[in-house]
């Protein structure tokens, strides 16, 4: 039997996923928190870091669910 079957991908597929969502919350909270402490105004960037970090919680949310039922 191979690793890959004993490990069983498919049964820790959307929780894989919902870990990888929340490290992206965790990464896009703390780039927007870095930007609203920049020290120069001006200088904003271009990453929409909220609407990344709204829609990771999203996703976040709705694997954890997938996970917790088992699909």
């Amino acid at each position: 039997m191979d690793w890959i079957e004993k490990f069983a991908w498919q049964d820790h597929f959307w929780t894989a996923a919902a870990l990888l969502s929340a490290s992206l919350v965790l990464v896009s909270s703390l780039a927007d928190h870095r930007r609203h402490k920049r020290v120069n105004i001006e200088d904003v960037g271009f990453v929409p870091w909220p609407t990344i970090t709204v829609l990771s919680v999203l996703g976040t949310v709705l694997a954890a669910a997938l996970a917790i039922k088992g699909l």
